[in-house]
């Protein structure tokens, strides 16, 4: 939650945060909410029950229906754009990993993966889309 914190104070003007179609900040908090979705699944207090097979792929969210269509037209030139697009479907299917994880009994190993490999994607996934805001606002 710090790089959401300092991406508010620095990176984020109120009438600067959205790139064609797609707003940081929301962004942002979407994955954040992502990690919260997996541990309440874990936890068994998940409302929604989640599918493995859709939560891999990378152009089934709203981000990614943003990076395969406004986003790639927009923005597919750029460097910065295939990174952000790698490191999104990176995150994807870390999360697919640790729910398979926890749907096959390892939850100990899930917990784990959610506390360090989906941390670290979800932090190199911020900074992709930090990066391809920056290099689209150049």
């Amino acid at each position: 939650m710090a790089l959401l914190g300092w991406f508010d104070k620095k990176v984020v003007k109120p009438k600067a945060e959205a790139l064609s179609g797609l707003n940081l900040k929301q962004l942002l908090d979407t994955h954040h909410a992502l990690k919260k979705k997996l541990q309440d699944a874990m936890d068994g207090t998940s409302p929604e029950r989640l599918d493995i097979t859709e939560l891999s792929q990378d152009n089934l969210c709203a981000i990614g229906k943003w990076l395969y269509g406004e986003g790639k037209d927009l923005y597919g030139h750029l460097p910065a754009y295939e990174d952000a697009r790698k490191v999104h479907a990176e995150l994807h299917l870390c999360a697919s990993e640790v729910l398979t994880q926890h749907q096959i009994g390892n939850e100990e190993h899930a917990q784990e993966l959610l506390k360090t490999k989906f941390r670290t994607t979800s932090s190199k996934n911020q900074m992709g889309f930090a990066r391809l805001f920056s290099a689209a606002k150049a």
